[in-house]
């Protein structure tokens, strides 16, 4: 790419330079301390709010499946608005990291009702969302149900209609069968302890499909994608592209990055997808 060499100039002129020579933040990040936030139905949801009222910015973190505040890419953004006197927003779902309760009790309503609940309790001021994989789906969820509080978003590997799409629609007719009689269907990562895909968070998600209309957000939107992604097909997010209303989409296709997008050339990216945002608003 050839905005690569502009990018590094920006953190540089930014001030980030150091982020990168840091890198044992990302392998062992010191955790801030967590607040918590009793909700309606008496979960428990963690999040870690660094605000002031002197800072202009409102950055807002919306993590993937089965991930946590504490990932590299949360922990990286972190920093980097310690750095730019941005305030920062993170958490964690239902079921999720620190926040209470089993992951398999919950579904797509669940986490975008967490979502509206530390947005409307928590952050105050317009937002830029920043969602990650699941994160991506369920930021547009709730920039579609709170448009006066966000000025932006940064999808990076968005899953959208992720259950529909990259999970019902790729079963086989055996796990097909084996979800509709036992209610779920174990799953098994190198990366994840074994857990479960539900019943119940597959037909839940057929409620907030969006890829069969038109997403009409106006905001600007910037979309991050790998090219090797295996989880989540890049051209999801060309097809994503079209349907949001907005003019102002940018799209940048990483050739030789993952879904997890978290090395250091990968993070000046969502960081310079940032700032793309900001000069915008």
């Amino acid at each position: 790419f050839q905005a690569e060499d502009g990018i590094r100039d920006l953190v540089r002129s930014r001030g980030l330079g150091d982020v990168y020579k840091r890198q044992d933040i990302y392998c062992k990040p010191m955790k801030k301390i967590h607040d918590t936030l009793k909700t309606v139905n008496d979960n428990s949801l963690a999040y870690i709010y660094n605000y002031s009222p002197k800072n202009k910015y409102n950055l807002i973190w919306f993590g993937g499946l089965n991930s946590d505040m504490y990932g590299t890419k949360a922990e990286a953004i972190s920093e980097y608005a310690d750095l730019n006197n941005y305030n920062f927003c993170r958490f964690d779902y239902s079921g999720h990291g620190l926040s209470s309760g089993s992951f398999e009790d919950f579904n797509i309503s669940d986490w975008l009702s967490d979502s509206i609940n530390i947005l409307d309790n928590i952050c105050n001021g317009q937002q830029i969302f920043i969602g990650s994989s699941m994160g991506g789906w369920i930021s547009l969820l709730l920039a579609l149900k709170r448009k006066k509080r966000v000025s932006g978003l940064v999808l990076i590997a968005p899953a959208v209609d992720m259950t529909e799409i990259l999970m019902w629609n790729n079963f086989s007719d055996n796990e097909k069968n084996m979800i509709s009689k036992k209610g779920y269907l174990e799953i098994f990562s190198d990366e994840y302890p074994p857990y479960k895909i539900t019943k119940n968070l597959i037909d839940d998600g057929r409620k907030y499909l969006l890829m069969n209309q038109q997403i009409s957000l106006d905001c600007p939107v910037n979309i991050i994608h790998g090219i090797k992604d295996e989880a989540v097909p890049w051209d999801l997010s060309i097809e994503l592209s079209k349907k949001i209303s907005s003019n102002s989409i940018t799209q940048s296709f990483i050739k030789d990055g993952d879904h997890g997008l978290s090395r250091p050339t990968d993070l000046e990216y969502i960081f310079f997808s940032i700032e793309q945002i900001i000069r915008k608003i």
